[in-house]
């Protein structure tokens, strides 16, 4: 079984471990001071979310020593995650994961991968939309794909090596069509695109588009994570859909490697009562966000899947030289 096959079972797994642990109770933790570094620069949305965990584990007492917050750009998330990466076996360093968190060590000698981390939980995942203009004659991602078949399409997406194109790529290489890829510099370039009908299709995060599907201008045809959004959970899957990929951007926390398996238990409880916040809930609202958590080796085995999803499609289109 291949590993995005097993992703959907993820869940279903996450669940077995959806009460807090007894263990975590009995070890002699936390007795120092949480260093959280945020390996980009402030006002961003690895920020937003860090700092959003960061409030609510103060807020609620769920960490009872103090907490320091560091900002550490550079390289895009290399000097920040490699920062986190150098404290092995340290149980007082945490971090943000992101898109960068894979898809920089891809394209650049980082002299660290995700497995030079220790993964606590995908908090919330960052997945895309496919959309057309509420106009088109496409009403499902079938109908695209029929169409697609037999007529060259275009589909627009933010940059030209980002998810957004290796979602498209994803889609076509399951869907069984060609077509041509066309890169905006942002998101306001790549809706531009659509509204103009430069475009079949464009690949967006929800956030980019939402304005547009409240106003009746977009209809979104199929969401890219293993599971429908938490918050718009009138979208269909791809893999609902009848195409089996899932791809989405992991908004987890992750702790250096050599961590005790008794301070990750502790940390997948805490974590799993921030999650239940309403605070929590509002920032993925806002956001637009999926709320869908995996923890643990679950988290492990998804960021496996979704690097190798990403390195593929890159290596592809020629923005990983091999």
């Amino acid at each position: 079984m291949s590993l995005l096959k097993k992703f959907v079972a993820l869940p279903m797994m996450a669940a077995l471990i959806a009460s807090p642990l007894s263990l975590a109770s009995d070890i002699d933790y936390p007795t120092k001071r949480l260093n959280y570094t945020i390996a980009f620069g402030p006002g961003g949305g690895n920020d937003l979310m860090s700092r959003t965990v960061v409030d609510i584990l103060k807020k609620y007492q769920f960490y009872s020593k103090n907490i320091r917050v560091d900002n550490l750009a550079g390289g895009s998330g290399a000097v920040g995650f490699n920062y986190v990466a150098q404290k092995k076996g340290s149980p007082y360093n945490m971090s943000s994961t992101s898109g960068n968190f894979l898809g920089t060590p891809l394209v650049s000698n980082t002299g660290w991968t995700y497995r030079d981390f220790t993964p606590i939980g995908l908090l919330a995942q960052d997945a895309m939309f496919i959309v057309v203009r509420a106009d088109s004659d496409f009403k499902t991602a079938k109908d695209f794909v029929e169409y697609a078949k037999t007529n060259r399409v275009t589909i627009g997406g933010t940059g030209a090596a980002g998810p957004e194109r290796v979602v498209a790529s994803l889609f076509a290489e399951a869907a069984g069509f060609n077509y041509d890829y066309v890169p905006s510099q942002d998101g306001g370039g790549m809706v531009t695109s659509l509204t103009s009908n430069s475009v079949d299709a464009i690949v967006a995060n929800p956030s980019e588009v939402s304005g547009q599907i409240t106003a009746g201008n977009f209809r979104p045809l199929a969401y890219s994570e293993a599971q429908r959004s938490t918050v718009y959970a009138e979208v269909p899957t791809f893999m609902e859909e009848g195409y089996d990929f899932a791809f989405s951007l992991p908004r987890g926390v992750v702790m250096p490697a050599g961590i005790d398996s008794e301070v990750c238990d502790w940390w997948v409880a805490t974590l799993q009562k921030v999650v239940a916040t309403p605070e929590w809930k509002e920032y993925l609202e806002t956001n637009s966000l999926s709320g869908n958590t995996v923890w643990g080796e679950d988290f492990a085995a998804n960021l496996a899947a979704t690097s190798a999803d990403f390195e593929r499609v890159l290596t592809q289109i020629g923005a990983i030289k091999k």
